[in-house]
């Protein structure tokens, strides 16, 4: 495959070449974010807290929710340790289940990840080589198009175009390819640029069930390279802004590739999952001392907000965005009344008979 090096991006992606052989490069970003300089409690930009309980349905069964997905009319859950998404309507109805694992047409052997763009579903299948096609109001597929590269994740970037996350989790790819972590395709998925070159032995022990936060005019793209994230601007020249959580404690450039950094034997901290994009709002999750602290970032005023021990407005366990609301997940009354413990917001009685009954929910965290 032939690949040209994006050269907007080039300063980018010189200091971002920090591989697993760990030959020290500068990083200077463009925006660092203190993340032991807490200004003040979520519940200060939180506006309210709704539940919506989820029909309850057999075949829209998830052992989790690693990934949601939201547009102007619907919620898509993903499962991946099932192959799964469930698809709801705003109110909780439940719309289809994408269950499909089989050789046949229209089938896919897993779905690594996924993006929604237009009336259009899109699933990754590493297995097949292939990126899966289905309507995104029904489920009923459409086509498949091969895959230029092994890919982590997916999102929608320009006009028919996408970026693909490619991260090397220290085994060998099936198909040889490039050694760059971000591919920009068209929309048959042939690679038309690369960005974030890494080299040989670069590798990261953990996997993100996402590596993309999308907005309107931005995609956020975060891995374990380093605490912090890359928004790339989806106009005018495609622009990278490179941001910096700097943690206290955070993992020395050389243990980045090693897997005890992250297992808690160490006393690192580490931004656990790509931040989550509402509005001017960056949800972040850091791990430190084997447990997770929630943030929220405020761009506009440039204050980082932490959950309040002693509010009842905590937020936690946040799956995406719908542009308005930040998004989590409740998956039965066990986990929901550990939450509450927690400091969660209380249910609606409505939602806490679906929940009694087994069934799940969605907490929608309004922003200010």
């Amino acid at each position: 495959m032939r690949i040209k090096c994006g050269w907007r991006w080039c300063f980018v992606v010189s200091c971002l070449i920090v591989a697993c052989t760990e030959k020290k490069k500068d990083f200077v970003p463009d925006e660092v974010v203190q993340m032991d300089v807490v200004g003040g409690s979520i519940g200060e930009v939180l506006d309210t807290v709704v539940y919506l309980p989820l029909e309850l349905s057999e075949s829209a069964a998830l052992s989790r929710v690693h990934k949601l997905w939201a547009d102007d009319s619907l919620y898509f859950l993903a499962d991946f340790n099932y192959s799964k998404i469930a698809v709801y309507a705003h109110d909780g109805k439940l719309k289809y289940v994408l269950d499909k694992r089989g050789h046949g047409q229209g089938e896919y052997l897993e779905i690594r990840n996924f993006t929604v763009d237009g009336d259009r579903l899109y699933t990754i299948d590493n297995f097949q080589h292939q990126i899966h096609i289905y309507g995104k109001n029904t489920g009923t597929y459409v086509e498949s198009k091969p895959a230029d590269v092994i890919a982590s994740d997916i999102v929608a970037f320009g006009k028919d175009g996408f970026l693909l996350a490619a991260i090397p989790n220290g085994q060998a790819w099936a198909v040889e390819q490039p050694k760059n972590l971000v591919f920009r395709t068209d929309g048959d998925f042939k690679v038309k640029d690369a960005y974030f070159p890494y080299e040989e032995a670069y590798c990261e022990p953990l996997s993100r069930y996402s590596y993309f936060s999308a907005t309107d005019s931005s995609v956020i793209f975060g891995s374990f390279r380093f605490d912090g994230l890359m928004e790339i601007m989806k106009s005018g020249k495609q622009a990278a802004h490179s941001v910096l959580m700097d943690l206290k404690h955070p993992i020395p450039e050389g243990l980045r590739a090693k897997t005890e950094s992250y297992d808690g034997s160490l006393p690192y901290e580490f931004v656990a999952q790509t931040p989550v994009v509402c509005r001017q709002y960056w949800f972040v999750e850091v791990t430190k001392d084997k447990k997770s602290e929630c943030y929220v970032y405020d761009r506009h005023a440039g204050k980082l907000y932490g959950n309040d021990g002693q509010a009842t407005d905590r937020m936690a366990f946040i799956v995406g965005s719908d542009g308005t609301h930040f998004i989590g997940y409740v998956p039965d009354k066990a986990y929901y009344e550990e939450l509450v413990k927690f400091g969660l917001h209380k249910a609606d009685s409505l939602t806490e008979e679906r929940l009694e009954q087994g069934g799940s929910a969605l907490v929608l965290y309004r922003m200010k």
